[in-house]
């Protein structure tokens, strides 16, 4: 299947091995067989945002921090964008009206909000919420091996599981090997304010490490006991619940819900930042 869904997307270059030849080329693996991926590699994600940030603003772009975006209308002039300074928020009751500090008149409107972009278009009246999926949160935890010398040489990917692409290897550059995501999911209520200021958990259980262990042993039977160490954790903003298929990401524009300007970016979670500048790409080419 995956091999499938790779050619069709344009990736041609995936090779099918027995598990001996991959066993060959990783020791420290054991599986039956696997896909070489010869063109996968490492970014330096913070590197690569601060490219994009020094690019916008070489182009004219104004970043406005500490800022929050509540709300929005289709008002009779077009789009109209509902903003408040982040600290008016924090005291904010919860459940209670947000009266915007500004409004803004934009000709183009790209909700790329991430966990708040489904939170943001349920506030954004004027959008048909028949349009405007059901959101669902998944917060996935990575740890990291404490022993210096990496094991594999690789990206070491399991096959995907229930909400995941499963508990794989991954490698910084500094050469640190992290074990990760895992998959538990959080109540899908997230008050809107809260999702605007951000005010998930991201902290990571130690005591996670007990699934960690047999998972990661399935493929790297040496790892050794105590050699985990928590590391960091993120949160997937889903479309699909536990036990659903896996949702593709959605791009909305003016040809699905029918209003002029308005793009909305949901479920873009991993590999939503390898798919960046491809989905810029694709809102330009569609709807600029």
């Amino acid at each position: 299947m995956l091999l499938r869904n790779a050619k069709e997307n344009g990736v041609n270059d995936l090779q099918l091995m027995e598990g001996s030849q991959a066993m060959e080329m990783e020791p420290e693996l054991r599986c039956l067989k696997a896909l070489l991926s010869p063109s996968t590699g490492i970014v330096d994600s913070h590197s690569f945002m601060l490219s994009l940030l020094a690019d916008a603003e070489n182009l004219g772009t104004t970043v406005s921090y500490n800022t929050a975006v509540v709300g929005g209308r289709v008002g009779y002039e077009g789009l109209e964008l509902h903003i408040c300074e982040s600290k008016e928020l924090q005291n904010h009751p919860v459940g209670s009206h947000v009266t915007p500090q500004l409004v803004l008149l934009p000709k183009l409107l790209i909700n790329s909000a991430g966990l708040s972009a489904v939170p943001l278009a349920k506030r954004f009246h004027g959008l048909d919420q028949a349009f405007v999926p059901d959101p669902h949160y998944a917060r996935g935890c990575y740890f990291t091996l404490s022993q210096t010398k990496s094991p594999f040489s690789h990206l070491i990917y399991p096959l995907p599981e229930d909400g995941g692409i499963g508990v794989h290897v991954t490698i910084d550059l500094n050469g640190l090997v992290k074990f990760g995501p895992d998959v538990e999911w959080l109540d899908g209520g997230e008050e809107p304010v809260s999702c605007f200021l951000n005010r998930f958990d991201y902290s990571v259980n130690p005591t996670r490490c007990s699934v960690f262990y047999p998972v990661v042993r399935k493929y790297f039977p040496n790892l050794k006991d105590g050699s985990l160490e928590p590391g960091y954790s993120g949160i997937r903003p889903k479309l699909s619940g536990p036990g659903q298929t896996p949702s593709d990401f959605v791009i909305q524009g003016q040809d699905i819900h029918g209003i002029p300007g308005l793009v909305n970016l949901f479920g873009i979670e991993s590999p939503g930042l390898t798919s960046s500048l491809a989905i810029a790409e694709h809102i330009v080419s569609r709807y600029l």
